[in-house]
């Protein structure tokens, strides 16, 4: 792998001697940066009574943010990791979903695909992958320009995206997951080869090792569902969950899947993390590093069985005790006044509309995506020979060419209302021309690779199967996130004011002494920075 030359660390060290020493005092050695992939900030009040870990103590010792919401919809995990990181909305960073529908290639693009890298660590064609649709810097990027380089950045996931976004354009290296070689990969947009310590890793097999034995279920189960539900997916194809959970079992009928979709994937990610810190020395430079960590597991799992299972709670009691290890470990390894730990999620999760009619709420309902479309065409067919869509995708409408007028959508937009799920439907012009928060959602989620008519679901309503769950709407399920700091100059204390995502990545700028990414637009924390203005006054008193 190509490292940063040493003359470069070294002239930065003295320059962070000679012209920053107030700087370098002021600053965490190091920022562990943590993103759990689909957690609802209810699940805090949820499991806190049984917290004796790392989010126990990031609660009590840190300032937690308790209405930290996303801005725009979709609420997707590439929109999301992009906004935690440049502090603005899909509009001005370009991650508008996952994926999307490219009119000029006539075809789907991946958020974070690139066919002109090669894959580094792996033969597989799926880690062609790269920042190169990101079009803003990331509160990283501006960590790694500031420095020159001299700062050590990686980020680690077992989603490729979960990896890049974070990283930006100029990191050391984001790593993700491959399925086929158990073990994690990079691109050479990163790197020409893995390094020597990444490498060793992966040939110790750490996910055979971690997928062994009987696991039963964690905490008391006070607010969970039953063992085994009729709204849950079965794991790997095999049957119902149910504990206690045969992890050989499971990793025989998954292979390099199987991991993803139990609490040992976090373990991996927490196992990678720490040989990352021991063999790149992070925190122990004159600048700042970054350690990018985002747990996708949570989101493999609610996926798999809603936010009301076992499942959610015992992943959640686990990921308490591994991230509170975690701490102890950077305590002794970097220092505990020399880091800084920040906390939130790329979204949150709906309840599975079956469970929800199941305990009474009548109107709620899953609908299959391609039901819900041939409801659409059968809408239009008395008014157009010709079906005017070209696809449909995160819950916006894409429409022939020919066919962009203002009478065609609003007749589609009829049509759509005409379903017995759809809330809202607005057309793109409309979304320029409103300040309702239901339409500015969708203007901050949108850009020109957009669809022409946008449409929201009714609460409770869900384009997914009758099993599990998902999310990307602009209700408060989806939008409600965690957002904690704890560490270095930060103070104990309960914010309920609202604020948004967006906010993390300018209040990280103010607080690195950096400047803002590119296309920020969010608030700084005045909160978190209390902690630093206090630190600043009394070393100048001195």
């Amino acid at each position: 792998m190509a490292f940063k030359p040493l003359f470069v660390r070294y002239a930065c060290t003295l320059l962070s001697v000679f012209g920053g020493t107030i700087i370098a005092q002021q600053t965490p050695t190091l920022v562990v940066s943590l993103v759990v992939d689909q957690m609802r900030a209810e699940y805090l009040y949820r499991f806190e009574d049984q917290f004796t870990g790392g989010l126990q103590r990031l609660l009590k010792e840190g300032t937690v943010f308790r209405e930290c919401h996303y801005s725009y919809v979709p609420t997707y995990t590439g929109p999301g990791h992009a906004s935690i990181y440049t502090g603005t909305d899909p509009m001005h960073h370009g991650i508008i979903g996952n994926d999307w529908f490219d009119r000029t290639r006539d075809r789907m693009v991946y958020c974070v695909e690139d066919p002109d890298v090669t894959p580094i660590g792996s033969s597989n064609p799926a880690s062609k992958r790269s920042p190169l649709l990101l079009q803003s810097t990331t509160w990283t990027d501006e960590l790694e320009w500031a420095t020159q380089k001299a700062s050590k950045v990686f980020a680690f996931s077992l989603k490729d995206r979960g990896a890049i976004l974070p990283a930006g354009h100029f990191a050391d290296a984001a790593f993700w997951y491959d399925d086929q070689i158990e073990g994690f990969v990079t691109s050479s947009h990163y790197a020409s080869e893995l390094p020597s310590w990444l490498a060793a890793f992966n040939a110790e097999k750490p996910v055979a090792r971690l997928m062994q034995g009987l696991q039963e279920p964690l905490g008391h189960g006070r607010f969970s569902g039953p063992d085994a539900s009729l709204f849950e997916k079965r794991l790997m194809g095999m049957g119902p969950r149910v504990y206690p959970l045969d992890l050989a079992a499971v990793y025989a009928a998954g292979k390099g899947d199987a991991i993803r979709r139990v609490p040992q994937g976090n373990s991996l990610l927490f196992q990678v993390a720490k040989r990352a810190i021991e063999k790149e020395q992070l925190g122990r430079h004159a600048q700042t590093d970054v350690l990018a960590l985002s747990f996708s597991t949570p989101d493999y799992i609610g996926h798999d069985v809603g936010t009301r299972g076992k499942e959610i709670e015992d992943v959640y009691l686990r990921f308490d005790l591994e991230l509170g290890a975690f701490l102890a470990y950077l305590d002794a390894a970097v220092g505990k006044d020399n880091y800084l730990v920040t906390l939130t999620a790329d979204h949150g999760a709906a309840d599975n509309p079956g469970q929800m009619r199941a305990m009474g709420m009548a109107d709620a309902q899953a609908w299959n995506d391609a039901d819900f479309e041939a409801s659409l065409k059968e809408a239009l067919a008395p008014s157009f020979a010709i079906y005017p869509v070209r696809t449909v995708c995160n819950d916006q409408v894409y429409v022939l060419s020919e066919f962009q007028k203002p009478e065609v959508l609003e007749k589609i937009k009829t049509a759509l209302l005409s379903h017995p799920a759809v809330a809202h439907v607005f057309t793109s012009a409309t979304l320029s021309n409103s300040s309702q928060e239901e339409v500015s959602l969708r203007y901050n989620g949108a850009n020109k690779f957009s669809g022409d008519v946008f449409f929201a679901l009714k609460p409770g309503h869900l384009l997914y199967s009758q099993t599990g769950t998902t999310h990307g709407s602009g209700y408060s399920y989806d939008t409600h996130v965690p957002l904690l700091f704890y560490g270095k100059n930060v103070t104990s204390s309960q914010v309920y004011r609202t604020v948004k995502v967006k906010d993390i990545a300018p209040t990280m700028s103010h607080l690195l002494h950096i400047a803002r990414p590119s296309a920020s637009t969010g608030e700084p924390l005045k909160e978190v920075l209390k902690g630093k203005e206090k630190t600043s006054s009394k070393k100048k008193r001195r």
